[in-house]
């Protein structure tokens, strides 16, 4: 595969941008999944619901256009003072509350009130005579017609209603040009437009969910992002992983020149996990196809670390970030069992090319990857399936396969060598490693 091509044309993002596309997509997808879960997006979902609600766009029209003379109680009102004005029902509580109708009424309870009519009884007593003229008074015939009326209960009704607190506020509130702001309504409508135009809401409403599909369909499931100061021993050991632990796992290998230097020659700086190989010699055990183990004399130093102790799988998503420096060596990247076989290059350098590949029992398979250098940190990705397997450089396929498809958990190795056909230094850099698998939640 050649990327000169999709540099040329810009399909090939730098690393730098792709990188920081990725980030920006993840702090997105961070606070757009916090917002959801937040108590801020469900008072706004719940004000929404209300305020877009036809029984609230109802009320507000109501309680906006509706005016006090619109109201049962307007007419209430207004029948009220009607009666307020009415004269002779002014005229008849004055006389209700007079002296002379009370002493008129005193005397109709006395037996003397029989003789009212008695012509004869008149003109012995001025008392008769005064009661009589009163009772054919205009303001005892009025008393009369009002007392225990209708229009003095409806008078009594309406003065006890329109006089009362429930009433006066009624009336205040409709009366109100600016009632509309002063209902909860309102509130709940204010509130909901101050949310509208709050910070999280408004990306949330603008941020399109389906751009997440990565992080919703996978998840993290190991990474190692090599910000300590010293490799951190509970993700990585050095040398090969056996699961027996009786095996011996440091070692080197007299098919190479270098010797594995049991960490010696790995180191975590600046963000980066460093595996130097330095022309030194030394004297190691070492293992022969034909000997077994022997101590040998190597002209080289290196590393290889593993995380078969701390974090096996089958099938997901592997990125590294890395790189290399003097290119006169081999360089690897590799998911691994603790046989040789299978075999998946995420990353390999052999001073000459990159490749990616696999091997398997019945085959290998290697694709060299052309137009970029490997002295420039690139994102190597192998999307690992049940059916295929998926290699990328910073999001541009490079080669695809179904063959050798591992269906045994693996492991991730890097390691610097020094092949017999080599001679040289060389220092392997990456910047971080991250594993992602289905997220079966979603």
């Amino acid at each position: 595969m050649n990327l000169f091509g999709k540099i040329i044309f810009r399909k090939l993002k730098s690393t730098e941008a792709f990188e920081k596309e990725k980030d920006e997509l993840l702090r997105a997808y961070e606070r757009y999944v916090a917002i959801e879960n937040s108590e801020l997006l469900q008072e706004y979902k719940a004000l929404r619901k209300e305020v877009k609600s036809a029984a609230f766009k109802e009320n507000k029209k109501v309680l906006i256009n509706r005016k006090f003379k619109d109201t049962e109680e307007y007419r209430n009102w207004r029948k009220f003072h009607k009666l307020e004005k009415n004269w002779k029902l002014h005229h008849y509580y004055t006389i209700a509350s007079s002296k002379e109708l009370a002493e008129f009424l005193d005397f109709k309870e006395t037996p003397q009130y029989e003789f009212v009519g008695n012509k004869i009884e008149l003109k012995k007593s001025e008392t008769l005579r005064k009661f009589r003229a009163y009772e054919k008074s205009k303001d005892y015939k009025l008393y009369t017609r009002f007392h225990d009326s209708y229009v003095v209960k409806e008078y009594e009704r309406l003065k006890g209603v329109v006089s009362s607190e429930e009433f006066i506020r009624f009336k205040e509130f409709w009366s109100d040009p600016h009632r509309w702001e002063k209902t909860e309504a309102y509130k709940q409508e204010e509130k909901f437009r101050q949310l509208s135009q709050h910070i999280d809401i408004v990306f949330y409403q603008r941020t399109d969910p389906s751009s997440f599909a990565f992080h919703y369909n996978w998840k993290m499931v190991f990474n190692d992002e090599f910000n300590g100061v010293a490799l951190d021993r509970k993700i990585w050991d050095y040398g090969y992983y056996f699961s027996d632990p009786s095996l011996i796992r440091d070692y080197s290998l007299t098919q190479y020149k270098q010797a594995n230097n049991g960490g010696k020659n790995v180191s975590v700086a600046n963000g980066w996990m460093v595996i130097e190989t330095l022309k030194e010699k030394t004297r190691a055990r070492a293992w022969d196809d034909q000997l077994g183990f022997i101590f040998h004399d190597f002209d080289y130093t290196s590393d290889v670390i593993n995380a078969g102790e701390s974090y096996q799988f089958t099938e997901g998503i592997v990125e590294v970030k890395l790189r290399i420096r003097d290119g006169d060596i081999t360089h690897v990247c590799s998911l691994v069992s603790e046989n040789k076989l299978p075999q998946i290059n995420i990353f390999h350098f052999d001073c000459k090319h990159i490749t990616v590949g696999n091997a398997w029992k019945d085959g290998i398979q290697t694709e060299i990857i052309k137009g970029i250098s490997p002295s420039d940190f690139y994102i190597y990705r192998l999307e690992w399936t049940s059916e295929e397997l998926i290699w990328s450089v910073n999001n541009i396929e490079v080669f695809r396969t179904r063959k050798g498809v591992p269906y045994i958990p693996l492991f991730p190795l890097f390691a610097s060598v020094v092949d017999k056909h080599q001679d040289g230094t060389g220092t392997l850099d990456v910047d971080w490693i991250r594993i992602y698998q289905k997220n079966k939640t979603k």
